[in-house]
């Protein structure tokens, strides 16, 4: 007689519950399979400390509140007079690196402390487009107000951070580090190289009493590089001397006379390749001048130490952010 063929495989079907019918093979051991490799956990993300008072902070971001808001929001303070809550959230519409979300976060604490802030990464991250990044509530009014100070300061700084991760990307493997300068906006060079710091740069110079760098007004004033190399010796006993150059002559002259940092202004990356070859590790070699993101590798291939970008502060693009506002 045929063994009944069950109509649903269940816990009461004869399949399980008989055994095999007689004369049927042994049903196949089942293959185990092995378990999954643990997936590599993500690398975690630099922390750069903000060296500065947040007093500091706090007197830029009153400034601008002030500049911005002057003697009230009309539009929001006629249509908003009572207790009208808003959420916002803060949205990347770009990939890039994130900067200045404490700035942001302070913006608000300062307008109206009843605002709560709900951070969703942190400084230093790499951002997706649509990525969540902060969540805001509070009332209306509050929100609205502190709402485009606070874009401001963390467009342009995760701009700064976002711009700075391309170059330092562009010579990752090579023993160069890429440098921000001075040309900063006027107030806000202490928060500008804080972000270069978070984009992966160096910083090295917050003003004109941190380093003896010769520039070319310096030169085009004196009789000559073992002059001001003399004079700056002994003004200032054992503090390195940084010489810019712009040819092979000058180069020549700042070896001769041991500087400790060589700038290579406007040198193209053929050029670098010969003073590289001239120094021999007799100094320390920085390019600047005409440096971008299509020729920043070649420059850190042809073996400098430094590339100073002025763009990263200068000229960047502010980073794309939303802040999409409901009830």
């Amino acid at each position: 007689m045929p063994f009944p063929r069950p109509t649903i495989l269940g816990l009461g079907s004869p399949w399980r519950t008989a055994g095999r019918p007689p004369g049927m093979p042994p049903r196949p051991a089942p293959v185990p399979h092995p378990a999954p490799a643990p997936q590599p956990r993500p690398a975690a993300v630099p922390v750069v400390t903000m060296r500065f008072p947040m007093s500091a902070v706090d007197k830029l971001i009153k400034e601008a509140l002030a500049e911005d808001v002057g003697d009230g929001d009309l539009t929001t303070e006629s249509l908003f007079p009572g207790k009208v809550k808003a959420r916002g959230k803060l949205i990347a519409n770009e990939e890039g690196v994130l900067a200045g979300l404490p700035i942001f976060k302070r913006v608000f604490e300062l307008v109206d402390k009843n605002i709560s802030f709900e951070p969703r990464a942190t400084d230093g991250m790499a951002l997706a487009g649509g990525q969540l990044v902060a969540r805001v509530s509070g009332p209306a009014v509050s929100v609205l107000r502190a709402e485009r100070t606070a874009l401001n300061f963390l467009q342009h700084l995760s701009g700064i951070a976002s711009q700075t991760a391309k170059f330092a990307n562009a010579v990752k493997g090579t023993k160069t580090r890429i440098l921000d300068t001075r040309r900063t906006t006027p107030g806000l060079r202490f928060l500008e190289k804080y972000a270069v710091e978070v984009g992966g740069g160096v910083s090295l110079q917050k003003g004109l009493a941190d380093r003896l760098i010769v520039t070319e007004s310096h030169l085009a004033l004196s009789e000559g590089v073992p002059n001001i190399v003399r004079q700056l010796r002994k003004a200032h006993q054992g503090k390195r001397i940084e010489l810019t150059v712009t040819n092979m002559q000058e180069l020549d002259q700042a070896l001769t006379a041991k500087v400790n940092v060589l700038l290579l202004e406007n040198f193209p990356p053929g050029q670098v390749r010969q003073a590289i070859a001239l120094v021999q590790g007799r100094a320390k070699v920085e390019v600047t001048g005409k440096v971008g993101l299509d020729n920043a590798r070649a420059y850190a291939l042809a073996g400098v130490d430094y590339i100073s970008v002025s763009q990263l502060t200068q000229s960047v693009k502010a980073f794309d952010f939303s802040f999409r506002v409901s009830r």
